[in-house]
């Protein structure tokens, strides 16, 4: 099971696009867990995730936010904005797919 967390300001626009991403490995037959959380909870999941995908909004703290889980196995990567604006989980989940090549 690959464990996903995303990341934004309040844990709110990341919530919706965590649905959509769901409802998008479902349908392809994937199995995952997928939540949505604010940036200031991001080390409560961190020994518990394989995927941390970051809202775009916070591109600006990205290399903080990638050198606070240094220390955890956990890949992390930007979430391209024009997927997170339209909520395409689909879309959002094949790049993680592809980040962590599946």
């Amino acid at each position: 099971m690959i464990r996903i967390l995303l990341a934004c300001g309040t844990g709110a626009s990341s919530g919706f696009v965590a649905q959509s991403m769901r409802k998008a490995a479902k349908t392809i037959g994937i199995e995952v867990s997928i939540k949505a959380a604010s940036d200031t909870e991001i080390q409560e999941y961190a020994d518990s995730i394989d995927l941390l995908l970051i809202g775009p909004h916070l591109k600006h703290r990205f290399s903080e936010i990638e050198n606070s889980i240094k220390n955890y196995p956990i890949k992390a990567m930007l979430i391209n904005q024009d997927h997170y604006a339209i909520l395409d989980g689909k879309a959002v989940l094949e790049d993680a797919l592809q980040l962590l090549k599946i």
